[in-house]
């Protein structure tokens, strides 16, 4: 049925370069390090790099490997290493179909010419890729476990997490219960429900951003193809294929898959704290409104400020500034609940809308709220800094969301006048 491949359980956590010219390995290494943060291990033969791969497991995620080394001078490295289940990038001064053909038959992620140093730039991306795969979980859908056998193996190499399904309603439920999937490759006919029909049920819920497929089929040609986009389909290989046009179109759905939502968070997010943005606040905010307002229950919007934070400003300068409404932001985000908006409204004010809270629960809530962030202490290099806060409190539903903020704005002006670090409620 569903099997699930569960690989190490030591995370691997760095890179193993083998190649003899000290220079170019040196580079590597470097570059590795400044754009990755990513340690790498360098040996410059066969017979070390075999010894210590004989006494230590898990420890390396990628390898980078020239195929022509002073003992082993025909691509045994390749051999060595892959055998170790590393993923391996081939280095390589030599490009030809025949040497091509003889790589991809030894499963590595890719191979790359040695023509300048302009070519860093692509296997940095390459092992930065191997790194995030591993927390990336990808759907197997077919009925042949030869076919899945073979997604499978091709998947591993480059470090995914990999999950299989035998027809489409199995891929369906996992779907549905797994938020980590990433990827779905599945083929078109398949008892119980096929992949045309897996792909429409798919796209009720999951758009082509948030979750790519990749259809797949022996039969049919362009006119499958064709079928498997119009169902929603991000892309479509045909069997047999290439391993090299297997690995670029499950990286380049991936990728485009990442970069949206990388640009909506950024649109989505406050670029200094990670919670939302005033934009973002009311744009869930409405939508938690209308639900509350459906279904009578209740909703309570607050303002909250530092206290003084110009002072803050004043005394440490901006960069403490900054730390220390990155604090607060974290203390509001681990207060409230997932489906409560929580949000940097500007400068150092925040806003809060909380659906279904109890009415004999809002003091106790914003209460200790203001209580924890007065015992929280913040530690800046030397520097140890306290703060306090102003809530002001919209305990009840309003005509709009705009007037619940202007009310839970006055009870903190309110706050305020009273002498800060204190929360006052609205009648």
């Amino acid at each position: 049925m569903v099997k699930q491949i569960i690989k190490c359980t030591t995370r691997p956590t760095k890179v193993l370069i083998v190649e003899d010219s000290l220079t170019f390995a040196g580079i590597l290494k470097r570059c590795i390090k400044s754009s990755l943060d990513v340690e790498s291990l360098v040996f410059d033969d066969y017979a070390s790099t075999e010894e210590y791969l004989k006494n230590n497991d898990c420890e390396f995620f990628a390898a980078l490997l020239d195929i022509n080394l002073p003992d082993a001078s025909n691509g045994e490295i390749v051999d060595l290493v892959v055998a170790n289940k590393i993923p391996s990038i081939v280095f390589t001064g030599e490009l030809s179909d025949d040497l091509r053909d003889i790589m991809w038959s030894k499963r590595i992620v890719d191979y790359v010419p040695k023509e300048n140093f302009g070519n860093i730039e692509h296997v940095i991306n390459l092992v930065d890729r191997l790194r995030k795969n591993i927390n990336t979980k990808v759907l197997v859908v077919d009925d042949s476990s030869t076919s899945r056998n073979l997604c499978r193996a091709l998947l591993d190499v480059c470090n995914f997490q990999i999950i299989e399904a035998v027809n489409g309603q199995e891929a369906l439920d996992l779907v549905n219960s797994d938020d980590e999937i990433r990827l779905v490759i599945a083929d078109h006919y398949m008892p119980v429900m096929d992949g045309l029909t897996l792909v429409k049920e798919i796209r009720r819920k999951f758009s082509k951003s948030r979750l790519p497929i990749i259809g797949l089929s022996g039969v049919g040609g362009a006119t499958t193809s064709a079928y498997f986009l119009k169902a929603g389909a991000n892309d479509y290989i045909h069997k047999p294929f290439l391993t090299e046009e297997f690995y670029c179109r499950v990286s380049h759905n991936i990728e485009n898959s990442e970069y949206i939502s990388t640009i909506k968070k950024m649109s989505d997010n406050d670029y200094l704290t990670g919670i939302y943005n005033r934009r973002s606040f009311f744009k869930y905010g409405e939508k938690l409104f209308s639900q509350q307002q459906r279904s009578e229950a209740t909703l309570v919007a607050a303002m909250i400020d530092i206290d003084e934070f110009k002072s803050f400003n004043d005394k440490y300068g901006h960069i403490i500034g900054d730390e220390v409404i990155k604090a607060v932001a974290e203390s509001l985000n681990s207060r409230f609940r997932t489906g409560d908006v929580v949000s940097r409204f500007g400068g150092d004010e925040f806003c809060v809308l909380c659906g279904d809270m109890k009415p004999s629960e809002i003091q106790k809530v914003f209460d200790s709220v203001r209580d924890d962030i007065e015992n929280k202490t913040i530690v800046v290099g030397e520097h140890e800094i306290f703060l306090t806060v102003s809530i002001g409190v919209c305990t009840k539903t309003m005509s709009s969301l705009d007037e619940m903020i202007e009310v839970a704005d006055k009870m903190l002006y309110e706050a305020k006048n009273k002498g800060r670090n204190q929360v006052c409620y609205s009648d």
